[in-house]
């Protein structure tokens, strides 16, 4: 596996929405866990900060700390935008999870009766949503697109 420093990490920041769309920015806002590939040198008081622990609050300065890495396998949740631009495409540096309303649980729900759940509540954003995740190259996005096609014609189609 490669190391982050060996790795082409320009952002593509590929972009389905609208960049001034108050809706795609909330939308794309919506947090999601990913879980890191690579290990990410000096990069734990970025990405770590709502952790309370004792080697990412405080302490001195000094230049680069075994503790300031983030290690391979760490579970992290980031907003939906900046994971599709740092987990896809040629990077790899990390693995990006669906938010929850795009899960197997909510998926069989969807495909019995669609009318039972309230996308109001539980995703306020939910086609704007999945309308960013189609870059991200999750390999369950084709099944989720049907899902949310079928979702749409039932709620205001039929």
């Amino acid at each position: 596996m490669s190391s982050f420093i060996g790795t082409d990490w320009t952002l593509s920041l590929l972009h389905s929405g609208s960049y001034l769309n108050i809706d795609d920015i909330l939308a794309s806002n919506e947090r999601t866990s990913c879980r890191i590939r690579v290990p990410l040198p000096s990069l734990a008081p970025l990405l770590l900060s709502d952790i309370k622990d004792k080697a990412f609050s405080g302490g001195t300065n000094d230049g680069c700390r075994a503790s300031d890495d983030v290690p391979a396998g760490k579970r992290i949740e980031l907003p939906v935008w900046l994971a599709i631009a740092v987990g896809s495409g040629r990077r790899q540096i990390l693995n990006i999870d669906l938010p929850p309303i795009y899960r197997d649980a909510f998926t069989e729900v969807f495909e019995a009766d669609p009318c039972v759940v309230d996308l109001k509540r539980k995703g306020s954003m939910y086609y704007m949503l999945l309308c960013n995740l189609l870059t991200s190259g999750h390999a369950k996005v084709p099944q989720i697109v049907a899902t949310g096609t079928k979702v749409f014609q039932v709620s205001y189609l039929i």
